[in-house]
C-alpha cells in the first residue's frame, strides 16, 4: 500500500463518475438514437451498433467523458486533502485500466485517445480543485 493514496476518495470518484457516465450515455443515445431508443431490443441493438460510427456521437461521447473524467479528478483531490495531484493520479490510472480492461465495438482510434486523455483529465480536475478562488 502506497502512503497517502486514499482509496476511500478514489472509489467514491469513481463511483460518482460511473454515474455522470451513465446519465450522459443515456442522454446521448436519446438524443442521437432518436426514437429507436424506446424501441424493440432489436431496433436498440441496431442503433447502438450505428452510433459507433456516427462522428457527432462520437465526438460528444468524447468530450462528455473526458469532463466527467475532470470531474472525477476534481471529486478525488477535494476529498483525499492530501497529495492532491497524486491521488489524482492514481484515480486516472484506475480509470485507464478500466477502460483497457473492457470490451468495445467503438472504434480503436476513439479508444486510443479516450485512454490517452484520462491521466491528464483527472490531473485537469486536481488542478481546478486546488487552485485558489479568484477574490
Amino acid at each position: 500500500m502506497m502512503k497517502g493514496i486514499d482509496i476511500r476518495a478514489i472509489l467514491l470518484a469513481t463511483l460518482a463518475v460511473f454515474g455522470i457516465d451513465f446519465v450522459s450515455g443515456t442522454v446521448l443515445f436519446a438524443v442521437f438514437g432518436g426514437e429507436a431508443a424506446s424501441g424493440s431490443e432489436e431496433q436498440v441493438r441496431s442503433v447502438a451498433a450505428a452510433l459507433t460510427t456516427n462522428a457527432g456521437y462520437l465526438r460528444s461521447a468524447l468530450i462528455l467523458g473526458t469532463a466527467s473524467t475532470i470531474v472525477g479528478g476534481y471529486l478525488v483531490a477535494r476529498i483525499a486533502r492530501q497529495i492532491p495531484y497524486f491521488n489524482a493520479l492514481a484515480y486516472g490510472v484506475l480509470g485507464s485500466l478500466l477502460s483497457t480492461l473492457t470490451t468495445s465495438e467503438l472504434p480503436l482510434w476513439f479508444r486510443v485517445v479516450g485512454i490517452g486523455l484520462t491521466i491528464p483529465a483527472a490531473l485537469l480536475g486536481a488542478y481546478f480543485a486546488k487552485r485558489p478562488l479568484s477574490k
